[in-house]
Formats: C-alpha cells, sequence, structure tokens
C-alpha cells in the first residue's frame, strides 16, 4: 500500500471514530399502568423549539412495552412524551438521559379523561 493510500485509509478509520464517539442510544420501558392504550415517543426538541419524533410506539392498557432510539448525536436534547385519547392536559413529558430509562405511565381515576403522571423508576 502506498503512503497517499495509509494516509487516506488513516483518516477513514480516524472519521468513522469520531462519528461513532459522537452518538448515543436511549431504551425506555414503559409501564402502563392505565386502563387505556397510549402513544409513547422519545421526542428531539431543538433550540427553535421544534419537536421532532425519533421514535414512537403504542402500548396496551395495564402492559408494559419499550421505544428505541439509537444513533442519536449526543448534543441533543430528548424526551419522553406520552399521550392517549381524552387526555384533558398536555402530554407529560419526562427529560432522557442516554441508556435505559424505566418509567410507569398511570392516569388520575384511572378513567380516560383523568390527568396523566410519568414517574421516573430508579434501578438499583
Amino acid at each position: 500500500m502506498g503512503c497517499a493510500a495509509m494516509v487516506r485509509c488513516a483518516a477513514m478509520m480516524n472519521a468513522t471514530l469520531l462519528l461513532g464517539a459522537c452518538t448515543v442510544g436511549y431504551r425506555v420501558d414503559v409501564r402502563n399502568d392505565t386502563a387505556q392504550p397510549i402513544g409513547v415517543a422519545i421526542v428531539h426538541g431543538d433550540p427553535s423549539g421544534q419537536a421532532n419524533a425519533l421514535a414512537v410506539q403504542r402500548i396496551g392498557p395495564n402492559s408494559r412495552g419499550q421505544v428505541v432510539r439509537n444513533n442519536v448525536p449526543s448534543d441533543w436534547l430528548m424526551y419522553l412524551q406520552i399521550d392517549a385519547q381524552g387526555n384533558p392536559s398536555y402530554p407529560p413529558q419526562l427529560d432522557l438521559r442516554p441508556g435505559l430509562t424505566v418509567v410507569r405511565v398511570t392516569q388520575d381515576g384511572n378513567v380516560p379523561t383523568g390527568k396523566m403522571h410519568l414517574e421516573r423508576i430508579e434501578r438499583e
């Protein structure tokens, strides 16, 4: 391999390492403790206030599911947002950290018109 080819190869390897080091992944384990299906989204909120859902999952009543998004730039602001039909208030949000987050979703009175709540469950 010639000198110029070796330099190109080294530059490509460095670029790959840099790109790999600048992204993170998010995985959210959601426990839906409500009596209705919910929509769960991992959302990127950019500085202009624009929100962009990067991963969306529907989770049935009284069940559990996951929503996952990998290869997200490490400097992006990410949050979890949940909603359901009949929710009388703004959809609850929870700031996310890279890696696994476990959350529990409840609803006042366990009825479709009750206010929804998100609770982070700390892992031991």
